[in-house]
Order: structure tokens, then C-alpha cells, then sequence
């Protein structure tokens, strides 16, 4: 036969292959059996390899949260002022979302003070949290940054007298930091603070059209008060940023007051029901005592006492970084859920396999489930030790001021590298469910605008990563001079040492699922880097730091990310081995290892070029992970079930809980058409065109 006789035999097989009744077409198009969608995820539960409870209450922190989480999801369900009341949440405008979302938070401040028990005031918090991330971000505006403003920076005195009103909801706080012009530079920030001497008072002014404060949540529509961030002048002298209390709309009327002019931000990609607005301030006097008064002061007298440390007027800036893993896990844990279960149900192939069979496909997804347990655990770690210092402010501020430091560099890299990594895990969520995860109905599109804004807000991330990177410079160049350094960067003590091994001891692929093994090949790449980042810009001095800085920035940005994931593994680990006595144990050791395996693999090109790795060492990293997603995958299923989200909360049809999804799906697109008729732009625009005259052919 000839050549090309067989090459076109061999297309036209192609084809006749491509156009072959599949097994699944067979199944649902002909013979209209049952869906397989619900004996799959039974058949999935009943492998699980861990119970599923046990692991939920993992996540939780104990049964009894369990059971408050379960009867707060019951109450919303339940309450009319808290769900939907009719319709479909992606169908409501914004001023119908902003409506929703102030009556959802009015409520529950409502059933807050009704409630005795403090575990389910928590958990009602917790589920609306899943249920809203409208109603999440524009109460933790409130409760979080404008109350823990008050709380760090406020004197005992000031947090008297501001403190009951702010947990009472007798104002409406908001937090004024961003501005058009400067957004997180905030050495930059042109809003200022003048003390009039005369009159005993502070006059907050916004300059020019540049310092209009931006992107304030709560400060469009809703806001009575806010704290605002300001150049502090005194006798024409700039004494850099502090905090004031500002008023902003009278509490009866809602009109804004003499000298604010503020307005809403518009539509965003995500979070409609929340407010983002922008403030002007035209010379607006506020009393001396409404400047923030804790670390700096001025006396009645007029006498103005600095900050000991610059530092801690970013101080508040550090809970909200951290709040990040928490907020995670809530988009993330939903997403995920919709993703699995989508890919369980969904079968093509030639043997009409399960999608979540493809390697392509748990290679995407196993990672992400195995990084929302770490976001769970490290977030418990790192708020526990937060509290601790947030302690010390109103304690001893001495171990306030050490311990500082430190929380800022973590908090700035893992906002960083964790949101970063984040917003890959929703990408590949919404790839690993085609099309339909375009659609606003399966909640996927949604979730990934409500996230978009954690790369930015708080602090852009490449601003943050090089803060992270300039305190590692800043830890080394201690370390080098004989000072002990603390906390995350205490291995840059025995940077020497770490450095006297420049190849891998790596023997086999069981080294790789030792912790401390894994932890020592990353200490490495951390000193090696910053040693080398170090000299860099040591030898370029003063006069060309800035040069060396940005020629460097990328490499800058990188060490922080691997510090950053450093840290987080320890902590990872550090929290599962609370977890030693329970059932679960060795499932978050397993999802610990395979995310100890990512990040090795993410970072493989840095271990070769520095030649502490091998092309067969490479190889390993690589085969290791595939191997680990894999066999994570058997318990995939279980692993999202574990988190215990209703369909309700999850608004996605093709993430139900009982795999019967397309008639769902079907169900919500079609109760969402309010008409079969032709439109009125139909009749307007396309019936002229259909019906118009022939043109004369003479």
C-alpha cells in the first residue's frame, strides 16, 4: 500500500473513533438509565480511608464546634432575613446585593445579643462567612480593622470610650488607608493631619485629587465613622503617618458631615454587597483626643511625643495579612468542593472513566484539597501566636516592640506566596470544570472575583514579598555581625554551617518524605540565596542600592516565596503534631508531604542551577508528586466531604452533595428565565433585519 494511502487510512480511522457512540452517550443519550453521577460519590465515600467526621472535627476544633456550625447553617437557612429570600444571589443587582448584605449583618448583630452561648455566636459568624462574602468582608471591616485599630493603637482611655459603642454597632466603622494616588505606599500617602494649636484640634484635609482616600469598605453608603491614616504636622513639621477617628455621616441621618464628601467605588469584579467607596476631607476638625494615642501622643499642652518606632503604625496591617489563610479557606474549601465532586460525576473517555481519573486532572486539584488542611492548621498556629503578641500591646510593650518585627516579615510573605499559590488553585478549578464553571450558576466565577482582590488589598504582593526579602537581608546581615536572630529566621544563625553542604544528601525518594529533610534542603536554598542577594547588594553601597535592588528584584521576590513556604511547612507540622492521638493523623502527614513536594517542585530550576540538585534528583521530585497526588486522590471525595459545606451555601449545582447534577443545573438555569417570549431588543433590532425587503436584482 501506499505511503499516502496509509496515512489517509489512518485519518479516516481517526475520525470514524472521533464520531463512535461513547459508553457514556450510550448510557445517558439512548438507554436513559439512571445517572452515575450518585452511585459514584457513594461508591467514593464507601472507600474512604478515613472517617469523616473525625477529620471535620479536625477542621473545626472539636465536635461541640461541629454541632454549632451545623445548627448556624440551619439557622440561616431557616431565618428570612438571612438567606435568600427569592431568586438567585447572581441575579441580584448591587443595590438589591448592598440591601441583602446590611440586613444579613443587622440580623445577625441582632441574634448576637440574643444569643448565651459563645460558640454558636462564633458559628453563626463562621457559616455566614461561607454563605456571603459580601457580608464576610463588610463586617470584618467593622469588627476587625476599625476595632483593631482602636485596640492597638488607642490609648486605655480611648479604647473606653470607644470600644463598647464600635461591639455594639452604635457606629459604623471603616478603615481609611488606600488613596488613589499612593495605594499601599504608604510613606506616600498625602491625606494629612495639621494640629491647630489655637483651637486645640486636628484638621484632616485630602490636598490633592491624588490623596482621595480608595477603596474603602463601608465608606460609600454605610460608614458613620472612620480611622483614617494621615501625615501628622505639627508646627509645620511632618512627623510621618498616625491614626485619627473621623466622623463621617451623622448616625440618624446617614448624611455625611460638614466637610466629607465621599462616594461609592462603582461595580468591582467581585463582592458587590460591599461598599468600597472613596472619602475627600475638606479641613475637618476632629478633637486633639481623636488622634490615636497608645505609641504616639499630644499632650493638652501641644506637645507632641513620636512613636518609639515607626514600625507599629503598620502594626494593624499584620492581623489583617493573616486573616488571609482564613478567608482561604472559605473561597477555597467551596471552590474545591465544586471542582471534585464535579470531576467524580463527570465521566468521557473511552472507557467512560471518571475525569478525576486523569492524571492531568488530580495532578491540578490533589494539591489544592492537601493546601486548604495547611491553610486550616498554620492559620491556628499563626493566630494563636498573634493573640499572644497583640497581648503584649497592652501589657508589655517591650516584648510588643521584639516581637513585631518578625510578624511583619511572616505576614508580608505569606500573604504574598499563600494568595499567590491561592488564586492558581481557583484557576485550575475553574479549567477542571470546562465550561461549565462559566457559568455564574456554579458558583466557581463568582468565587474567583470575590478573591481577586487578596493579591491586592492589604498590600500588593510584590511590594510585600520584597519586605519579606529585605528582612531576611536585614536578619543575615545581623546574624553575620554576631547577633542572635529570632523566630522565622533563626536558621540564618548557622548560615555557615547550612552552607558547608552545597549538594543534596538525597539518596532515595523516601528522604523526600522525611519533614526535616525537607526542611534542611529549603534552609539551604534560603541561606544560599540571601547570602548571595546579600553581597550583591553590600557591594553596590548606598549610592547604588536602589539599582542593585530592582536589577535583583525577581530573585528578591523568589527568596521570600521559598522563606515563606519554609515557614509554613514548619508550621504545618508544628500543628498536626497536636493532632498525634487522633484517627486522622497520618492522612494531614500524607497531605503535608505532598505539599512538601510542591514546593520543591516549583522551585526544582533553583536546586539545578545551583547545582545542589541532579537531573535524577529532578526526576525523582517529579515522579514523587505524581505518585503523591495519586494516591491522594483515592480520598478525594471524603477529603472535601470533611469540610461540611450544604449545597445551600455552595449555590452550585454541579457541586451537589448527591452527584445528581444536571437535572439540578437544568433546574436552576431554567427557574432563573423569567420568559420564553422573544425580547423587546428582538422585536427592536433583529426582526427589521430578518424581515426586510428584498433588494431589486433589475
Amino acid at each position: 500500500m501506499e505511503p499516502n494511502s496509509t496515512a489517509a487510512l489512518a485519518r479516516l480511522a481517526a475520525v470514524q473513533n472521533h464520531l463512535t457512540i461513547q459508553p457514556c452517550f450510550h448510557r445517558h443519550a439512548i438507554h436513559n438509565d439512571k445517572p452515575t453521577g450518585p452511585a459514584d460519590l457513594a461508591r467514593e465515600r464507601a472507600n474512604a480511608s478515613f472517617k469523616v467526621d473525625d477529620m471535620t472535627e479536625v477542621i473545626f476544633r472539636g465536635k461541640e464546634n461541629v454541632d454549632a456550625l451545623n445548627l448556624a447553617f440551619q439557622m440561616i437557612q431557616r431565618d428570612p432575613d438571612l438567606r435568600m429570600r427569592a431568586g438567585h444571589h447572581h441575579d441580584l443587582t448591587r443595590a438589591e446585593d448592598r440591601e441583602q448584605t446590611m440586613r444579613q449583618i443587622a440580623r445577625v448583630v441582632e441574634l448576637r445579643k440574643q444569643i448565651k452561648d459563645p460558640r454558636l455566636a462564633q458559628a453563626l459568624f463562621t457559616a455566614m462567612a461561607y454563605y456571603s462574602e459580601s457580608f464576610s468582608m463588610r463586617i470584618y471591616v467593622h469588627e476587625m480593622l476599625f476595632r483593631q485599630a482602636v485596640t492597638l493603637f488607642g490609648s486605655p482611655e480611648q479604647q473606653d470610650q470607644w470600644l463598647d459603642d464600635i461591639n455594639n454597632w452604635r457606629v459604623i466603622g471603616c478603615f481609611a488607608m488606600t488613596e488613589l494616588g499612593t495605594s499601599s505606599n504608604l510613606r506616600g500617602l498625602e491625606t494629612t493631619s495639621t494640629y491647630d494649636r489655637a483651637t486645640n484640634e486636628w484638621v484632616i484635609h485630602s490636598p490633592t485629587l491624588t490623596s482621595t482616600k480608595w477603596w474603602i469598605g463601608m465608606s460609600g453608603e454605610t460608614a458613620t465613622h472612620t480611622v483614617a491614616i494621615c501625615q501628622t504636622i505639627v508646627d509645620g513639621e511632618n512627623h510621618g503617618i498616625n491614626w485619627f477617628i473621623v466622623p463621617l455621616r451623622d448616625g440618624k441621618t446617614g448624611k455625611l458631615k460638614p466637610g466629607v464628601t465621599a462616594g461609592d467605588i462603582g461595580h468591582k469584579a467581585g463582592r458587590q454587597g460591599l461598599d468600597n467607596g472613596w472619602i475627600q476631607f475638606t479641613s475637618v476638625r476632629i478633637p486633639r483626643l481623636n488622634m490615636m494615642m497608645k505609641w504616639a501622643s499630644m499632650s493638652p499642652e501641644g506637645e507632641f511625643t513620636p512613636s518609639p518606632n515607626p514600625v507599629l503604625s503598620y502594626a494593624t496591617l499584620i492581623p489583617e495579612r493573616f486573616t488571609l489563610l482564613g478567608g482561604s479557606q472559605v473561597i477555597l474549601s467551596q471552590t474545591l468542593t465544586i471542582a471534585v465532586r464535579y470531576g467524580a460525576v463527570r465521566r468521557q473517555g473511552n472507557h467512560d472513566e471518571q475525569i478525576l481519573d486523569y492524571q492531568t486532572h488530580y495532578t491540578s486539584l490533589m494539591p489544592g484539597v492537601a493546601f486548604i488542611y495547611a491553610l486550616n492548621i498554620v492559620d491556628h498556629e499563626l493566630m494563636t501566636k498573634w493573640n499572644e503578641v497583640a497581648g503584649y500591646a497592652q501589657t508589655d510593650a517591650g516584648a510588643f516592640m521584639r516581637e513585631i518585627p518578625d510578624q511583619h516579615g511572616v505576614s508580608a510573605g505569606f500573604k504574598g506566596a499563600m494568595s499567590w499559590y491561592a488564586t492558581e488553585v481557583l484557576e485550575n478549578c475553574r479549567r477542571a470544570c470546562g465550561g461549565h464553571a462559566y457559568s455564574s450558576y456554579n458558583a466557581i466565577a463568582g468565587l474567583i472575583g470575590d478573591y481577586g482582590v487578596m493579591t491586592t488589598g492589604g498590600g500588593d504582593n510584590v511590594v510585600l514579598m520584597q519586605q519579606s526579602a529585605r528582612y531576611l537581608i536585614t536578619t543575615l546581615k545581623w546574624a553575620q555581625e554576631g547577633q542572635e536572630v529570632l523566630g522565622s529566621v533563626s536558621y540564618l544563625n548557622d548560615y555557615k554551617k547550612v552552607l558547608s553542604t552545597p549538594k543534596s544528601t538525597i539518596q532515595d525518594a523516601r528522604d523526600l518524605l522525611q519533614h526535616e529533610f525537607v526542611i534542611d534542603v529549603l534552609t539551604w536554598a534560603c541561606a544560599k540565596k540571601a547570602t548571595e542577594l546579600g553581597a550583591i547588594l553590600a557591594e553596590a553601597g548606598k549610592a547604588n542600592f536602589d539599582q542593585a535592588w530592582n536589577t535583583n528584584q525577581t530573585e528578591l521576590v523568589r527568596l521570600a516565596d521559598v522563606h515563606s513556604w519554609r515557614y509554613f511547612l514548619i508550621l504545618y507540622q508544628q500543628g498536626i503534631n497536636r493532632h498525634k492521638h487522633t484517627p486522622v493523623y497520618g492522612m494531614l502527614r500524607k497531605m503535608g508531604q505532598l505539599l512538601s513536594t510542591l514546593v520543591l517542585q516549583r522551585h526544582l530550576d533553583l536546586f539545578l542551577e545551583e547545582g545542589y540538585f541532579n537531573g535524577s534528583h529532578a526526576k525523582m521530585v517529579r515522579q514523587l508528586f505524581l505518585d503523591q497526588c495519586k494516591d491522594l486522590r483515592k480520598d478525594a471525595i471524603p477529603l472535601i466531604d470533611a469540610w461540611a459545606i450544604p449545597d445551600f451555601i455552595l449555590k452550585a449545582p454541579i457541586g451537589k452533595y448527591d452527584g445528581n447534577i444536571y437535572p439540578a443545573y437544568f433546574g436552576t438555569v431554567t427557574a432563573a428565565q423569567q420568559s420564553f417570549d422573544a425580547p423587546a431588543y428582538w422585536h427592536k433590532h433583529a426582526h427589521p433585519m430578518l424581515n426586510g425587503k428584498k433588494s431589486c436584482k433589475c
